[in-house]
């Protein structure tokens, strides 16, 4: 029965007969009963997971297909006509041709983008000319020295800002600078090295000219230079008061002087003379500042910071003077008289001192003993003569060194000087980062005494010579003797905390192990140079362990399996003559054994032959021609393999069909008259088990499918027409 193959659509898209393959798109599609379908229909499978990955197009498409274009690595939809790429825009440098409205096309050359609107590309973005460097305006950010980011359009051409937009004020930082620009006001801003050409409307706030010269009093400007004006009026310009000099009317230059002396004259204007001061008669005033002369004041109070004179006379005079001759009653200090007259000597005892602090010039002192101090600052050397001690009460005491702290032990003859360094110190000498502990000459101290150990040193790394035991080592750099070897012995642990060496063995021996001990002995083949050994066989239903220093192994072979040593390579051969899985349409057989023989066979109207390694079957095609022209007709199957019935009639006509060979699928074609309808009744051992009404070219047969007991072998359907004037009946086993 021929498959007919139904696009998504539902129309019709081939008619796929049996046993046979459609290769009219990019897949191949499988009849029924096809043989050697498997591989079909898996490249089938695997070609639409790859979209038919290919630098070339498939060659049959069909509308809606995918192929991926391994070429241009993109995915490409056709569209019925044509393939047009999916998802993705054309990168080219020229416009791609032919494309469907919508598609997008990415100019290489700048870098823009562009779309397809069915009759032309239009332009989406971004701005740019070709061959120059970024020429648009872009929105962008610059941060002021304040550190505040602010919004900018930023004007471009050929990758030179020629101009910001801002509605801000502020002051660009050096970090993102943009050259020709410092200083940004709000509004459009131009670059320094750059101008503007035209008409501008609006107030400026410099200009180098003005467009149309105007004139002052009669005299042209413009700005691009000075000038000088007459003043415009009618009125003249007197001298007053004090002035001496013309009238000023604006035609000319006239100077004015102020009418002013420096000598006590009456009229006029007082004025300084070279050192300053002037001459008055009475001034009468409230005065401030420095006064020189005679002052007389006849009531109130007068006031002065500061008042020298050779001589004051009075009644009363109160403060405190700069300096005095005497002092009007003389004062005992320490018992001694002092007037201020002459200079005396006061010894004091220390006790009866009050201050907390002795003057700077007081550098010597006999002092044997100093009580409690709070702190003690030196500025040199302390000496102590004899022994010293230093003992602190408290639980945080430091001493402590700008960057070395030296500790100094002198015998007269020698001596020996250890540094504590800091971290700076170290790394500036080469030490190292870290502060430490050093002698001040390479190697010329010890730390500790043979008769004067240190109990534990602590430390995370030891570098250098280590000489007595260690607990652990990790490994060990350098070593000059084990007390009691030889050349080419072993150590090795004989039990715990003893250590043992085992001399060297003899000429070609090799170390093994007793299980409490290890020892020398004699090799086996290949000592000498290297051992050659196996210790381990491992194999799908096993393994195996050496258990002596020659074990020998044996790989067998078994039924139908051969092994072979050549050189170094283990060959296993399989010499029987085996299958595994024979897989048919209804069913899979395995092997049972080694040596299973499996038989394929044929049947009714069914032929088998083995030619090489194929195994071919074969249908015979036989059929029963029956010509009836109406009535009762008997066919008669009992012979011959008949396997298809094939009756031309023109009457009502009855088939009563003696036998079909159960098991096998028969086909019986009716070809009916072209123009009369007739009835037709279909019968098996007589009974009758369906009818069917041929009609008139053009139309389908009806019919029943047959109702059938279950002691009947094979039922009959009715199968859509070849042609108006032919249809199927089939008949298939039943059970």
């Amino acid at each position: 029965m021929a498959y007919i193959i139904n696009k998504s659509d539902g129309t019709a898209f081939t008619t796929l007969e049996d046993a046979t393959i459609n290769t009219a798109s990019s897949l191949t599609l499988v009849g029924r009963n096809y043989i050697g379908y498997g591989e079909i229909q898996n490249e089938n499978f695997l070609f639409l997971l790859e979209n038919f990955a290919n630098t070339a197009a498939p060659s049959t498409p069909i509308a809606g297909q995918l192929w991926f274009d391994t070429g241009s690595n993109a995915l490409k939809a056709y569209d019925g006509t044509k393939w047009v790429e999916v998802g993705a825009a054309t990168i080219s440098a020229t416009a791609p041709e032919d494309p469907p409205a919508g598609a997008f096309w990415f100019k290489s050359g700048s870098n823009s983008l562009y779309t397809w609107n069915g009759t032309s590309w239009s332009f989406i973005g971004p701005e740019s000319a070709e061959g120059f460097g970024t020429t648009r305006a872009r929105s962008s950010t610059l941060v002021s020295d304040t550190g505040t980011t602010y919004p900018v359009i930023l004007i471009t051409v050929s990758d030179v800002v020629v101009a910001i937009v801002s509605s801000n004020a502020f002051t660009i930082a050096s970090s993102n600078s943009i050259t020709g620009f410092g200083t940004v006001e709000s509004g459009i801003n131009l670059n320094s090295s750059m101008f503007i050409s035209g008409s501008i409307k609006g107030n400026a706030d410099t200009a180098t000219a003005l467009e149309n010269t105007r004139t002052i009093n009669g005299v042209g400007f413009n700005g691009t230079r000075d000038i000088t004006i007459s003043a415009n009026t009618s009125n003249n310009l007197e001298a007053g008061d004090y002035i001496t000099g013309n009238d000023f009317n604006g035609g000319s230059t006239t100077v004015w002087s102020v009418d002013a002396t420096s000598a006590n004259q009456i009229g006029k204007v007082v004025a300084r003379n070279s050192t300053g001061g002037f001459a008055a008669g009475l001034i009468t005033a409230d005065l401030a500042g420095n006064v020189t002369g005679n002052v007389t004041a006849t009531q109130g109070t007068s006031k002065f910071n500061r008042i020298e004179a050779n001589e004051f006379v009075g009644q009363n005079l109160s403060g405190n003077a700069f300096s005095a001759t005497k002092l009007r009653r003389a004062v005992n200090i320490n018992g001694v008289s002092f007037d201020g007259q002459a200079d005396i000597t006061v010894t004091a005892s220390a006790r009866t001192l009050t201050s907390d602090s002795l003057a700077s010039n007081v550098i010597y002192s006999e002092l044997e003993r100093v009580g409690l101090l709070s702190s003690l600052e030196v500025n040199g050397l302390v000496t102590i003569s004899s022994n010293m001690t230093v003992a602190a009460s408290g639980n945080n005491s430091n001493i402590t060194a700008n960057k070395i702290l030296k500790l100094t032990a002198d015998d007269g003859a020698s001596t020996s000087v250890v540094d504590l360094i800091s971290p700076a110190t170290s790394v500036s000498a080469g030490y190292g980062a870290k502060g430490a502990i050093i002698p001040t000459v390479d190697q010329a101290l010890d730390l500790g005494k043979s008769a004067r150990k240190w109990d534990n040193v602590h430390a995370n790394t030891f570098n250098g010579d280590l000489v007595g035991n260690a607990d652990t080592a990790t490994s060990a750099t350098t070593a000059t003797n084990i007390a009691g070897g030889a050349l080419g012995s072993l150590v090795y642990q004989t039990a715990s905390g003893t250590t043992s060496l085992l001399p060297v063995g003899a000429a070609g021996q090799v170390l093994v192990s007793t299980g409490s001990t290890i020892q020398w002995q004699a090799g086996g083949s290949g000592v000498g140079g290297s051992q050659f050994v196996w210790s381990t066989i491992t194999s799908d239903s096993g393994f195996t362990v050496a258990n002596v220093s020659n074990d020998n192994l044996s790989i067998l072979g078994g039924t139908g399996i051969s092994t072979s040593i050549s050189g170094d390579t283990l060959t296993v051969s399989n010499d029987a003559n085996i299958f595994s899985s024979i897989t048919t349409d209804s069913g899979t057989k395995s092997a049972a054994g080694v040596t299973d023989n499996l038989s394929i066979r044929g049947g009714w109207g069914i032929t088998t032959a083995v030619s090489g390694s194929d195994v071919i079957v074969t249908r015979s095609v036989d059929t029963y021609v029956l010509t009836t022209a109406g009535g009762t007709t008997n066919a008669d199957l009992t012979t011959g393999n008949f396997n298809h019935l094939k009756i031309s009639i023109s009457g009502d006509t009855i088939l009563n069909i003696t036998q079909l060979y159960e098991g096998l699928y028969h086909g019986i074609i009716f070809n009916t008259d072209a123009s009369n309808p007739h009835t037709f009744t279909l019968q098996v051992g007589g009974s009758e088990v369906g009818s069917i009404t041929m009609l008139a070219q053009g139309s389908s047969p009806t019919g029943i499918q047959p109702n059938l007991t279950a002691a009947d072998t094979v039922g009959f359907i009715i199968s859509a027409s070849d042609s108006p004037d032919t249809f199927w009946v089939k008949a298939f086993p039943l059970g």
